[in-house]
Formats: C-alpha cells, structure tokens, sequence
C-alpha cells in the first residue's frame, strides 16, 4: 500500500514574509544583497538575499531594487514603515542598491552622456 505525498508546509520565516511583503510594493522590483552580498539572511539549504534581521537592537537590513518611475523617497519610507510594524517597531535601514529602467525608456537613457 502506498501512503498518497502531501506537501508539508512549513511556516515561513520572519525574513521570508519581510521579503514576499517588500517584493509586492508596486515601486520595487527586486531584493539586492549589496555590494559584498552581506545583506542576506541563512535559511536550511539557501540564502535569502536582500533582507537581514538584526538580532536584539540591530536594525533590520533591506537591500532593493526600485522601479525608476516611483519616487524613491516615498517607496522607502512605506517599506520602512510597514516593515517595522512587522519587526515590533525595529529600526529598518534599507539601502537602494539600483533602479529598474523599463526597457522603453532605456535607448533615451543611453543617448544622454555623463556628465564631467
């Protein structure tokens, strides 16, 4: 006799809901580990990259990746807020390590030349 598989579930972490959450707000496109990859959070088996959770008064970390056509002050200070509220009021840094071009606007972008 075989015993039918059902997935287990296993209950998300306290990183894993910060990252599903901050990966549904409209102005971010994506999690970002920094330059050295160090905003990350260890799980069984993988790395979470993009969220840290500090430990006692540590702040949480964020590493993002905004879209371009959201005000970049605005889209952070909702991350920041409603990631505190899901932290019991921690202190929340996050770092915008890039911005998303839509594909449209990026041959505009290419002609305009750096400045210096």
């Amino acid at each position: 006799m075989t015993v039918p598989s059902t997935p287990i579930e296993v209950p998300l972490t306290l990183a894993e809901r910060v990252a599903a959450t901050v990966l549904t707000h409209p102005g971010v496109a994506g999690l970002h580990g920094g330059v050295f990859g160090s905003v990350a959070t260890y799980l069984p088996g993988r790395r979470l990259t993009g969220v840290r959770i500090g430990e006692g008064d540590e702040p949480v970390e964020l590493g993002v990746v905004l879209h371009i056509h959201r005000p970049i002050p605005e889209v952070v200070r909702a991350l920041r807020r409603e990631v505190s509220v899901m932290c019991g009021g921690a202190a929340v840094n996050i770092t915008v390590a890039d911005v998303a071009v839509p594909v449209a606007l990026a041959p505009d972008l290419a002609a305009v030349e750096p400045a210096g």
